[in-house]
């Protein structure tokens, strides 16, 4: 079970129904003190004070809706961030302007990125930025915030580099900020979108019923997930200790998809022994076969020292997935 965490201060959460901003709204709604801004999936939060809608493209747009509310602190959650279906949208030519404005995870996530920060310096607001380990090429994990994020876009998926962009604009800017990375973020429900945990859960459940099969699950790939319920007292530890820069929030055990997914069909689906039905498979030999397929990060993971020296621990993926899945 997730306490629930007050926050300080009025918050604006720009994304508010997305899989880990909704999440974060559930558990620091305890204030009263939350205004959402977003698209129409984003609006339908009962525990928003108040909700504009909200194109993070539109720079007009963004400066109005952070001039307009009336706290300090802007978090945003907004992305597109469907790892598969953004490779299909990779430009031929990756530095062609052109072709970057007409692409979907570039105007969002980097020119929306951009967008915040300028409406921020110009409002004397103070950002909050959701980033992601992906932005590591993953041939030397696990990483801290000091090392090196990728520095060509066929080093990484295309949305790894929109989000090396959308950091280089933070950085770039000169603005304070915190900027928050996650990896894999799961929870234990939610009806928009899936995630690492429930799409194990989704791909059991579907060959239970005759639907789906078996596809090997990676023991080769380092990871480190997150467990969203963390994001809210994680936020305000920082805050609360005044911090500016890059934090990881991620699990601070490293695992691999074979052993999460076994993890997660031992406790949520009381599967005695998953070791004897899932099906063990390489990165490395996927990647080999499936060119086309988004690039992953085979020696990943992140190093969480730095939030852990200011007092907040992540969850550890065994224990985010008991927290999420065990029943009562």
């Amino acid at each position: 079970m997730t306490t629930e965490v007050t926050l300080p201060y009025k918050w604006l959460v720009i994304g508010s129904g997305s899989l880990v901003g909704s999440r974060f709204i559930e558990l620091a709604c305890g204030g009263n003190n939350i205004y959402g801004a977003g698209g129409e999936a984003d609006k339908n939060n009962p525990n928003l004070v108040e909700f504009s809608e909200l194109d993070v493209t539109d720079e007009e747009a963004v400066k109005r809706v952070i001039s307009n509310f009336p706290g300090n602190h802007v978090i945003n959650f907004a992305g597109v961030t469907i790892v598969e279906q953004i490779e299909k949208t990779r430009p031929i030519d990756p530095f062609n302007q052109q072709e970057l404005d007409q692409n979907l995870a570039y105007r969002v996530n980097v020119i929306g990125t951009r967008n915040i920060i300028k409406a921020c310096q110009e409002t004397g607001k103070f950002p909050i930025f959701i980033s992601t380990g992906f932005v590591f090429d993953g041939t030397n994990g696990p990483y801290s915030e000091d090392d090196p994020i990728a520095t060509d876009p066929n080093q990484v998926s295309w949305y790894a580099w929109t989000k090396v962009l959308a950091e280089k604009e933070v950085s770039n800017s000169g603005i304070e900020n915190i900027t928050i990375r996650i990896s894999y973020p799961y929870r234990s429900e939610f009806d928009g979108k899936t995630d690492f945990a429930r799409s194990f859960l989704s791909l059991y459940d579907g060959i239970q019923k005759g639907e789906k099969q078996w596809y090997p699950i990676f023991t080769d790939q380092k990871l480190t997930p997150t467990f969203i319920d963390d994001l809210p007292e994680a936020v305000l530890t920082l805050v609360e200790d005044d911090a500016r820069g890059i934090f990881h929030l991620t699990s601070p055990e490293i695992t691999d998809p074979y052993q999460f997914c076994c993890e997660v069909l031992r406790v949520a689906r009381g599967v005695e022994d998953p070791e004897s039905i899932v099906p063990k498979g390489l990165l490395v030999k996927y990647m080999e076969e499936h060119p086309e397929a988004p690039l992953k990060p085979l020696d990943g993971g992140e190093l969480v020292d730095k939030i852990v020296s200011l007092g907040f621990i992540p969850t550890n993926w065994k224990m985010g997935i008991k927290k999420a899945f065990e029943k009562a």
